[in-house]
């Protein structure tokens, strides 16, 4: 079986979260409001990417995302694994939004390799209040680190786009316009998301399934810890996804980047 080279993968390691973002791409307010905010396994996640390099022989990007992934209590372990297939990555991304401390255990596991980077999301001294912290914390742990500015008048991107569910599904011709367009989906630069057990293409459908708005027709997805599927099968499916000309999940959603002078909102503003 010959492995895929792949562009993008991230990890959800946890819904939960300390922030309630308005406009959150994952829609973590309405999971709170449901009930319904999952954490995922770790011996799931490290089963699934266990899997996932069997399959996948190198992959440029790694993200660990939440949610906020400093809530999650195995993050270092996750790193720590992570750092067994290093190299089979070019680089692994890890995200906190400035408001939490990073605990010691993160921070010795982060400054193991070069390849690891913090990325640091600073919505201003009213929200992410950990910011110095953080930097001045990663310059004694030796933490390679990124921070980006989300407010004021040069905010990283301008700003948020609106990232919610469509209330009616697209039309397939105009989903296909979008899956080609969107920059999560483009071929050759696709993201795919695992979540626990399952590697979804894009994020954006199966959090739309979490919240009850996406059918799970329209979500592509392969369980990676499903015994009942051979390792070939989850190849032939996992290969699909990668050169599908069509990801029936983007008739939800706006897409990222597809329209020029897309209306941006506040990043980080909290629900009231």
């Amino acid at each position: 079986m010959k492995k895929l080279i792949m562009d993008r993968v991230s990890c959800h390691v946890t819904a939960r979260c300390n922030l309630r973002c308005k406009m959150c791409a994952v829609y973590i307010p309405k999971l709170y409001e449901l009930g319904n905010v999952p954490e995922y396994d770790i011996s799931d996640i490290k089963h699934s990417f266990k899997t996932y390099f069997e399959l996948v022989e190198r992959v440029r990007l790694i993200s660990i995302t939440g949610g906020e992934p400093m809530i999650y209590p195995h993050l270092a372990e996750l790193i720590e694994y992570l750092l067994n297939y290093k190299e089979s990555f070019s680089k692994l991304e890890v995200f906190t939004n400035g408001s939490i401390t990073i605990p010691e255990s993160v921070l010795k596991v982060l400054s193991k390799s070069e390849k690891i980077v913090l990325f640091v999301d600073n919505y201003g001294p009213e929200i992410s209040q950990k910011v110095d912290e953080i930097e001045q914390k990663c310059k004694v742990f030796h933490v390679k680190y990124s921070i980006r500015k989300y407010f004021g008048k040069d905010a990283h991107m301008g700003g948020w786009i609106n990232r919610n569910i469509l209330p009616n599904r697209l039309s397939d011709e105009k989903a296909k316009e979008h899956s080609q367009k969107c920059v999560t989906g483009r071929l050759g630069g696709r993201l795919f998301t695992i979540f626990g057990r399952i590697i979804t293409f894009c994020a954006t459908p199966y959090c739309g399934y979490r919240i009850g708005a996406v059918p799970e027709c329209d979500v592509l997805h392969v369980d990676l810890i499903d015994e009942c599927t051979t390792l070939d099968e989850k190849y032939q499916k996992l290969c699909e996804m990668c050169n599908a000309k069509f990801n029936p999940g983007c008739a939800w959603c706006n897409g990222m980047g597809i329209y020029e002078n897309m209306d941006r909102f506040i990043p980080g503003e909290q629900v009231k």
